[in-house]
């Protein structure tokens, strides 16, 4: 049986352009991340606190300088006991100046109260480094400092009362304690701008709090 003309097979259609080429998807862009100075710019106070402690408050102008370093720029310190000095070093100078008073502070009551104590410091610390067993004798070094803090008090920071207060002798503020905290006013006097401090309400000023009995003897 005869059939009829076949019918010629339908061309593929040709591929798109947009098939022919690889599609290109762009993601988008990460958000950047902000720098810690970026963050604290966002509030209108940064506030820094510090406790007490004793030698803790060395520990803290290494976090201070770090703070710095990071372009991070406190407007509000509070603190008591070491924290309170800190800080009042910190609000009652400029912020380029802080990180210097701080380590001047530091420096100069790190030093027993006694006379030729930093060239005595200098030498013990350089006869250790020379010997083998540096460790064993560092800490016997630590321990004899201490012990003269007990006996001579720290440079620009305390001394011994003479005479000692006695029990039911003594009157006045000399019987509330061992020790003489007239150095360390002088050594803030010389620090520390007070009347920074007291001007904290004008604009641009850092605001400070501080225990007040820290600093009853040292205000103006």
């Amino acid at each position: 049986m005869a059939s009829g003309p076949r019918k010629k097979p339908r061309a593929a259609a040709a591929p798109t352009a947009a098939k022919n080429r690889a599609e290109l998807v762009v993601a988008p862009a990460p958000k950047a991340i902000a720098t810690p100075s970026e963050s604290a710019q966002r509030y209108e106070t940064v506030a820094l606190v510090l406790q007490g402690g004793g030698a803790l408050g060395s520990y803290q102008c290494g976090v201070y300088e770090g703070l710095h370093e990071a372009g991070i720029r406190p407007n509000w310190f509070a603190g008591i006991s070491i924290g309170a000095i800190n800080a009042a070093l910190l609000a009652g100078n400029a912020p380029e100046q802080r990180v210097e008073r701080l380590r001047a502070f530091w420096e100069r009551v790190s030093v027993p109260a006694l006379p030729l104590a930093q060239a005595a410091l200098d030498l013990q610390r350089q006869w250790l480094d020379a010997l083998p067993w540096r460790n064993k004798l560092l800490a016997y070094a630590d321990s004899q400092g201490a012990l003269a803090a007990l006996l001579f008090g720290q440079s620009g920071f305390f001394v011994p009362r003479v005479p000692p207060p006695l029990p039911f002798v003594s009157n006045g503020a000399s019987a509330t304690s061992y020790y003489d905290t007239a150095p360390l006013k002088t050594t803030l006097e010389q620090l520390v701008d007070f009347d920074r401090i007291n001007a904290r309400s004008h604009a641009g000023r850092s605001r400070s709090s501080f225990r007040p009995r820290m600093f009853a003897a040292a205000k103006r």
